[in-house]
């Protein structure tokens, strides 16, 4: 039996989202940590807590996923000279870890889309992606 998405009304909504693909791997975390193969997806929709994604893989509510996301553009709001001088940083993928909040089965299409809450971010990075965000939402308006 598939999992069903959990009621996502806008007055459960924290905040905002804005519809953005982005190539992401995802690595379930679990014990023993004998299997961390990560898994490509794609993104839908970002917000400042979390993210929406799409993935032929199924993640239970409640799993606990390691994500990097492959968002161009989010390291040119970093605060740090690396940012600026390290090629390196400036390519880098926004990395979190996040625990499934939804899933919500595609069967026209054998895939899943996965909701997905921040729970571990570097305070860096997570300020960046706010100001990526913020900059997004500027262009829509």
């Amino acid at each position: 039996m598939t999992a069903k998405a959990m009621t996502t009304g806008k007055c459960r909504r924290e905040s905002p989202r804005v519809d953005r693909q982005a190539a992401l791997m995802v690595t379930k975390l679990q014990y023993p940590m004998t299997n961390l193969e990560a898994k490509p997806a794609v993104t839908k929709n970002l917000a400042e807590n979390g993210l929406c994604f799409t993935s032929e893989e199924l993640y239970e509510p409640g799993s606990i996923l390691q994500l990097s996301v492959d968002l161009k553009g989010w390291q040119h709001y970093l605060n740090n000279i690396m940012a600026i001088l390290d090629a390196g940083t400036a390519s880098r993928p926004l990395t979190a870890i996040a625990e499934v909040v939804w899933t919500q089965h595609l069967p026209e299409e054998s895939q899943y889309d996965i909701g997905v809450r921040f729970k571990d971010i570097y305070e860096d990075d997570l300020r960046a992606f706010k100001k990526y965000l913020e900059k997004l939402f500027g262009k829509k308006d």
